[in-house]
């Protein structure tokens, strides 16, 4: 794998990964059926080159979907299946992957779209029933096909606040936890409460030793960030995807033919205690592109300031104002005669913030 000539990996893979004041208002006779029946038409499929997620249509008129930045980010193309229509283009709006909110709109009007409506998630309480809708992961191909699926459950923590459940990840600055299941694919779908509007934004699986605990991005949290998306903004996202160093879902966002080597350069990195963020993947002609960052380079610093996890990135990012030129600092993985680079050295460049949708880069030094 030729450090300089391999083009760049882009996709999403869909994360496997105190009480308010108030009471809830309850449906008669809670029927997760009938918020099914609903809700599904305005519950879409967002499918990509690399893999798939869900969304859901929130603005009718202007034909607007909510859905996950992890879902869509890096995508070169995009398609929406909504009911039995058949797939249509969409486009990002605006993207921001540090809150893994994003806004789709079709390429195209579309005609009698169902939207779904959006509720005060500070009303829910612990113990409030919940129904989660979106596309997983299923055995067999089905495609453009696909049927969305529910499941219900009940909320676990209404207010969970900066949770940061890998240094993979983001932090989630508000969230809600439940017992609804949510699967690969999930991701980016909505949680409605009993009166069926939208408390959550589907995001997180907890997996390993803890079961049953499931995250979605509160709906007070998002509502004015999805605003702020649907004007155009791309806020923090310089076109890059970022892991951490001993992250073992690295090899993933490789292709067969590379995932040895990758291997063996992430496991001398740990085995060296390297610390930082590993970048494994970047948009063409994107500020990342153009401040020259390669795949499995491993990012340590940003404006003089350690980096050891997305939520540490994303915290230089967040305070950092359009435009700006924020400086890398990194260490190559790899050997190169040629370029006169060795395993270990470091490296130094400039990353040129987007202004809205446009943004650049200058090349990198050794160091």
């Amino acid at each position: 794998m030729n450090a300089r000539a391999r083009s760049a990996v882009v996709g999403a893979a869909a994360l496997v990964l105190g009480l308010t004041a108030g009471g809830t208002t309850y449906a008669d006779d809670f029927d997760p059926k009938e918020i099914y029946e609903r809700s599904a038409p305005g519950t879409v499929h967002v499918l990509g080159r690399t893999g798939s997620g869900t969304g859901f249509v929130y603005d009718a008129d202007r034909g607007l979907i909510a859905t996950a930045a992890h879902v869509v980010q890096g995508e070169a193309s995009l398609k929406a299946v909504v009911g039995d229509r058949p797939a249509a283009p969409v486009r990002v709006v605006g993207i921001d992957p540090c809150e893994d909110l994003a806004v789709l709109t079709f390429t195209s009007p579309q005609s009698d779209l169902k939207a779904v409506e959006f509720g005060d998630s500070k009303d829910m309480q612990a113990a409030d029933e919940v129904v989660a809708l979106g596309y997983p992961a299923s055995l067999g191909s089905q495609g453009e096909t696909q049927k969305p699926a529910f499941t219900s459950g009940s909320v676990q923590n209404p207010s969970v606040n900066d949770a940061e459940p890998s240094p993979s990840l983001p932090r989630y600055p508000s969230t809600i936890q439940h017992s609804a299941t949510i699967n690969p694919g999930n991701s980016g779908g909505p949680l409605f409460n009993t009166d069926n509007k939208v408390v959550g934004i589907n995001v997180l699986s907890v997996t390993g030793d803890t079961q049953g605990q499931f995250y979605s991005i509160s709906s007070d949290h998002a509502r004015p960030i999805l605003d702020t998306l649907a004007g155009g903004q791309v806020k923090n996202d310089p076109g890059w995807r970022l892991k951490a160093v001993d992250d073992p879902t690295v090899i993933d966002e490789f292709g067969p033919d590379d995932q040895a080597e990758v291997e063996a350069r992430q496991k001398r990195l740990v085995a060296g205690n390297a610390t930082g963020v590993l970048v494994v993947g970047v948009t063409s002609n994107s500020p990342a592109a153009k401040a020259d960052l390669q795949l499995m380079d491993l990012m340590t610093a940003m404006k003089d300031s350690p980096v050891n996890s997305v939520g540490e990135v994303c915290d230089v990012l967040q305070s950092a104002g359009p435009g700006e030129t924020v400086p890398l600092e990194g260490m190559y993985t790899f050997d190169d005669p040629q370029e006169n680079v060795k395993f270990g050295d470091g490296w130094t460049t400039n990353l040129v913030l987007n202004k809205n949708s446009g943004g650049g880069g200058a090349g990198r030094a050794g160091s």
